[in-house]
């Protein structure tokens, strides 16, 4: 008779080997559609002067297929990154270009409108620019306090026993 031993977590190490290949991901969209999983735009935001500038990385992604949206103070940027379709006898061989929907909102200042946003994509990176939405800081001013000159004990209790004999 042969025992064989298996080890409790084996199923668990096999559903992390299956999601770090991205098979969770390919078993989604297979279920779900395509259009299930949307991943994050990676993005940089920074100020230059009064601009607040978002630069969002979307390699392969032509600008009509950007969609920049201000609603009240959100800002929101969706990227649509098709899928390269195999001729007939092609086959990959290694797949690490993600396609489907790309997404990302950001909070603005309020007041900003849409006239202040402009967008532009080059070399793959998206530049959102919104003029003048940073408002430099009220600087502090500096009060003046003034300062009694300081009273003489003896002084003190002079005035207190006058203003209670006037009382009196």
């Amino acid at each position: 008779m042969i025992v064989r031993y298996q080890h409790p977590y084996a199923a668990f190490r096999q559903f992390d080997r299956a999601f770090a290949n991205r098979e969770f991901e390919r078993l989604v969209r297979l279920g779900f559609g395509r259009t299930a999983v949307q991943s994050t735009l990676r993005a940089d935001v920074y100020t230059e002067g009064e601009d607040l500038v978002v630069r969002a990385a979307v390699p392969g992604v032509s600008a009509e297929d950007v969609t920049v949206e201000l609603e009240g103070r959100r800002l929101s940027i969706t990227a649509e990154r098709e899928a390269r379709e195999a001729a007939d006898g092609d086959r990959y061989l290694v797949r690490g270009l993600s396609s489907g929907s790309f997404s990302r909102e950001f909070t603005l200042p309020a007041g900003t409108t849409a006239e202040q946003v402009s967008a532009e994509v080059a070399d793959g990176i998206l530049t959102v620019r919104v003029a003048a939405a940073v408002k430099p800081a009220p600087e502090a001013v500096r009060i003046a306090v003034k300062g009694a000159a300081p009273e003489i004990e003896a002084e003190a209790e002079a005035k207190a026993e006058d203003a209670e004999t006037e009382h009196k």
